[in-house]
Parts: structure tokens; C-alpha cells; sequence
């Protein structure tokens, strides 16, 4: 995630006097042909206007289900590595990420950026 990060700002400052947004969109189940810009089949002008004016990311390690997903995302450390890898954490559950983990909204403020959910 550090390096992720390091290689924006880079980027961003010999380029752009503003850090440019960053949209970050997690879709559960959405495979490789389920976008129009790699199956033609199927029409999503949205998100490949988004895609096309934008960077897609698209080598990448994700689970098959929701929660090790999403904390791997929002650390940047694989699911073993963040306590998440057991499974779906239900509703009413007292468990959850990590508290002393940076997260990517974290390193994101840190580089005066404001996040939302």
C-alpha cells in the first residue's frame, strides 16, 4: 500500500499542482467478461467511460467472498496477515479488523486526501 501510495504522489507531484481523485469501486461476483470493455456482449458505458479516462487495475489477488476482500483492500496485506481469512464476519459479530492496522483512507488523509464511504 506505502509503495502504491509512494508511486501517486510521485506521479502527482512532477504532473499536477492538485492530486488527482481516486475512485475505488469493489464489486462482489463481478468477473473478467462482466464489463463491456472486455465482452462487448455486455453494456456497462458507465464504468467504461470511468475506465477509459481513468486507471484499471486488473492483475491482482482478490477472495471469494467479502471480508477477507475488503480487509485485504483496505490494508493492503493479505487475508492470513490481517486476521480476516476465516470467513464472512455477520452482522452482531464483536470482531473486526484490527484496530492498530494503517488502512488505505489512513495513508490517503495522511497525503491530504479526504475520504469517503
Amino acid at each position: 500500500m506505502l509503495l502504491l501510495l509512494s508511486l501517486l504522489s510521485g506521479v502527482v507531484c512532477t504532473v499536477l499542482a492538485q492530486p488527482p481523485n481516486i475512485l475505488v469501486i469493489v464489486a462482489d461476483d463481478l468477473g473478467y467478461n462482466d464489463v463491456s470493455w472486455h465482452n462487448t456482449a455486455v453494456l456497462t458505458p458507465h464504468l467504461a467511460q470511468l475506465a477509459a479516462e481513468g486507471v484499471t487495475l486488473e492483475q491482482h489477488y482478490s477472495q471469494p467472498i467479502c471480508t477477507p476482500t475488503r480487509g485485504a483492500l483496505l490494508t493492503g496485506r493479505y487475508p492470513i496477515n490481517n486476521g480476516l481469512h476465516n470467513g464472512v464476519i455477520e452482522p452482531l459479530i464483536p470482531y473486526g479488523l484490527d484496530t492498530s492496522q494503517t488502512t488505505l483512507p489512513e495513508e490517503l488523509r495522511r497525503a491530504n486526501y479526504t475520504t469517503h464511504i
